[in-house]
């Protein structure tokens, strides 16, 4: 175990040095590889270094094949908000409001299906009112001209009051959560089970199957009880590592990320770019909040509250620039998996949330401050 952690360690200070390059003599194999690409490969390696260290510690927990399970659903929640943030990142803005912004998206779902609404429709819905979230901050910062941290900050108080404000609209008190008990209640039907009479609402277990549900509930054979929530993950960030690094509309973003004037004068339509980065953002908070609302059996107005900066927290730690055009969907994912650790990890040594939130809030300007002076050092 040792030889194995002294080896972490040495490719660990090989990254570092990497990355924050000085004076050599010599260059390595390591250093003809892009800068992104090392910061997930020392991601990697702190992760290894994570794990390690809380399976040490708390043996009788955190290695735990159900811990594992409960340690991936709270990634899925990092990284999905981690993905769009990206776009924004890269494209050389930021997003504060996506944790409100999935908060509403949740609301919006289970009310639309109080009020009668089948539930393909809510989840468009759903999806709809993330891009619409999107477009506002997007028209916030590009058509108004506010810088996109005052924006995102404003339009952040909007979506959380308005996910409070929403309940009556389905018969409940302002402020309060809608439980999918009640919404779904009209697709309840009482079945004889065992002998007795027994209310089965088929629709509502189909939806608490997309956030808490597990694979092995319908495979009973595969090897992890993985829960669908990875699976949804995976294949959303699929899609966007495509459009980010495949697609017209990837490069732009990029461009725009790395000299805005230049992109300008390329003929990039920068306004147009920067907004649908934003609305990549948006969506991936309405995704992330079905997911939520979907595995707590309810929509919460204060649900995602301070998720936003955690994810930003991955995704600089994972290897995107918060100096913009830099990074991948990959090193949004690498880093959500270590924030999602470390979480996890304090808190099976039963260290308190309030000490945590420090540690993460150390790590995300500690991330920040590292990014920001490599970018000195090679500008």
């Amino acid at each position: 175990m040792a030889t194995n952690i002294g080896k972490v360690l040495s490719g660990v200070t090989k990254a570092i040095m990497e990355i924050f390059p000085g004076k050599r003599e010599k260059s390595s194999s390591f250093s003809k590889i892009g800068v992104a690409t090392k910061k997930a490969i020392l991601s990697g390696c702190i992760f290894i270094l994570l794990f390690t260290f809380f399976s040490i510690v708390a043996p009788d927990t955190f290695p735990k094949m159900e811990n594992i399970v409960n340690l991936s659903q709270q990634v899925v929640t990092y990284a999905i908000i981690g993905f769009g943030l990206t776009f924004c990142l890269v494209c050389g803005g930021t997003d504060l409001s996506a944790g409100a912004s999935g908060a509403l998206c949740g609301m919006v779902l289970l009310l639309m299906i109080q009020i009668g609404a089948p539930l393909w429709l809510g989840i468009i819905a759903c999806l709809v009112i993330g891009l619409l979230t999107g477009i506002l901050n997007g028209f916030s910062i590009e058509i108004l001209g506010v810088v996109p941290f005052i924006a995102t900050l404003g339009t952040q108080w909007v979506y959380r009051g308005l996910a409070n404000v929403l309940p009556p609209l389905g018969g409940y008190v302002e402020g309060n959560p809608v439980y999918t008990k009640e919404a779904f209640a009209r697709y309840g039907v009482t079945q004889l089970v065992n002998g007795a009479e027994k209310v089965v609402n088929p629709v509502k277990d189909l939806f608490y199957q997309f956030g808490g549900g597990r694979i092995t509930d319908v495979f009973p054979k595969f090897p992890l009880p993985l829960p669908w929530s990875v699976f949804v993950m995976i294949a959303y960030g699929i899609i966007l590592t495509i459009v980010l690094a495949k697609s017209r509309m990837g490069r732009q973003v990029y461009a725009c990320g790395s000299n805005l004037e230049a992109a300008k004068l390329s003929g990039i339509n920068v306004v147009g770019t920067r907004m649908f980065a934003y609305c990549v953002s948006g969506l991936s908070a309405a995704v992330c909040g079905v997911l939520v609302t979907s595995r707590l059996s309810s929509a919460q107005p204060v649900a995602l509250t301070g998720i936003e900066l955690e994810a930003i927290a991955a995704a600089v730690l994972g290897g995107v620039s918060n100096n913009g055009g830099e990074g991948t969907v990959i090193n949004a994912f690498i880093g959500a998996v270590v924030i999602g650790t470390l979480r996890n990890g304090l808190t099976m040594i039963k260290i308190s949330t309030f000490w945590q939130t420090i540690i993460v809030g150390v790590i995300l300007v500690t991330a920040c401050a590292a990014d920001a002076y490599r970018h000195r050092r090679t500008t």
